[in-house]
């Protein structure tokens, strides 16, 4: 078992999982210092391990997503499988799944599990939850956000786009881990285990709130808008004498007039039409031309450092490259070091609790090889090595 540190040390999660979702939501308790099983197909294993070979003939997502686990191979399906999977959960803390609808109650049904072990969370992560017309459907996390509306949200008018992360997925597992520490803590007053469903869609309707506010209430539609904010101006990408693009994020009416004061906008500042955000918005062209206008002119330096001044929230539009070099995550120290199956070391970003719990007692946490602690494990819940 693993010996990581963390506040979550003592507590077995066991996963059926793959691709992104769960992954996520067991890779963040591993990080809190969970013992997380990792129960893979024998025909492969999480096929998100195949998605690519970017780190060093690993899969990039697998890489993220699977450090500081155990793997298991059992076919979960099979007579004996299925028995060692019961033996598991008997032993385990939280039960965590996102694989096809009804799946996990055809393998282990709900009245069997909650006898088998009534201290048990369990968490199922799928598109759209466990009721409703669209409960059977596979989802993946494109299809979700063109569901929830986020892809026509995003991008241009006539010009819907993915997010470049994966949404849905992310957010569902960031959900799931929410949802099963409350679960842990009421477990902690009762003495018994609940059982949560994550509905990825659910997820993406929740961040749609503010557009589906407008819609329903005032029967406005707001239309996509780039790298703009759609309801908020000037606040998006502005161009600077280099070439270079500066976000700037103007907030409230008092920054707008400081942003004036910085680009000697004088007659704007001045002009009653553009003294509140939604006079602003009516004029949008208008008010972003006038800035662009005024930027375009500015060194990026300067210009950085006229708005620090005056208090002016703005940031740089950075690409992957720019971010792996970006001197905040090398100041704050957010690379850790996590040890490939083969051998390699390589450095991820380290997880946001700032806890240490995977790489505390236990060391360099560790990508698993499919399988690698089949036996290690079977031999912790019957006493004898695994076949």
């Amino acid at each position: 078992m693993s010996d990581a540190g963390g506040p979550l040390a003592g507590l077995r999660v066991v996963a059926l999982e793959q691709a992104v979702a769960a992954p996520l939501c067991s890779r963040h308790l591993a990080d809190l210092g969970a013992d997380v099983v990792k129960v893979e197909r024998p025909d492969g294993g999480d096929f998100s391990r195949n998605y690519d070979t970017f780190v060093h003939g690993l899969a990039s997502h697998f890489v993220w997503l699977n450090y500081g686990k155990r793997s298991i191979v059992l076919d979960v399906k099979s007579a004996e499988g299925n028995a060692t999977l019961r033996r598991l959960l008997e032993t385990a803390d939280v039960f965590l799944s996102n694989l096809s609808p009804g799946a996990v109650d055809r393998l282990v049904p709900r009245t069997e599990l909650e006898q088998l072990n009534p201290r048990l969370v369990t968490c199922e992560i799928s598109g759209y939850g466990p009721s409703g017309p669209y409960r059977e459907r596979k989802a993946f996390d494109l299809l979700v956000q063109g569901e929830a509306g986020v892809t026509a949200s995003t991008g241009l008018p006539g010009e819907p786009a993915k997010p470049g992360v994966s949404l849905a997925d992310l957010g569902g597992g960031i959900y799931a881990v929410a949802a099963i520490l409350a679960a842990l803590r009421a477990r902690d007053v009762t003495g018994l285990g609940r059982r949560l469903h994550i509905s990825m869609f659910d997820v993406l309707a929740e961040w749609m709130s503010p557009l589906l506010l407008a819609y329903r209430e005032g029967g406005v539609t707001i239309d996509p808008a780039g790298t703009r904010h759609a309801t908020i101006t000037p606040y998006g990408p502005f161009l600077a004498a280099d070439g270079t693009v500066v976000n700037i994020a103007v907030q409230n009416d008092r920054q707008w007039l400081l942003l004036c004061e910085v680009l000697d906008l004088g007659d704007a500042a001045q002009d009653a039409r553009l003294s509140t955000n939604s006079g602003r918005l009516q004029h949008r062209e208008e008010v972003e031309t006038a800035v662009a206008k005024a930027v375009v002119a500015w060194p990026p330096a300067d210009l950085e450092a006229a708005l620090d001044r005056q208090g002016i929230p703005w940031g740089r539009l950075n690409h992957t490259p720019d971010v792996a070099a970006h001197p905040q995550l090398e100041a704050a120290q957010r690379w850790r070091p996590i040890d490939l199956p083969h051998g390699d070391t390589v450095r991820v970003v380290a997880d946001p609790f700032r806890t240490g719990g995977a790489d505390g007692p236990g060391g360099t946490p560790r990508v698993p090889g499919l399988g690698e602690h089949t036996d290690e494990v079977l031999e912790e819940i019957s006493g004898r090595d695994g076949g």
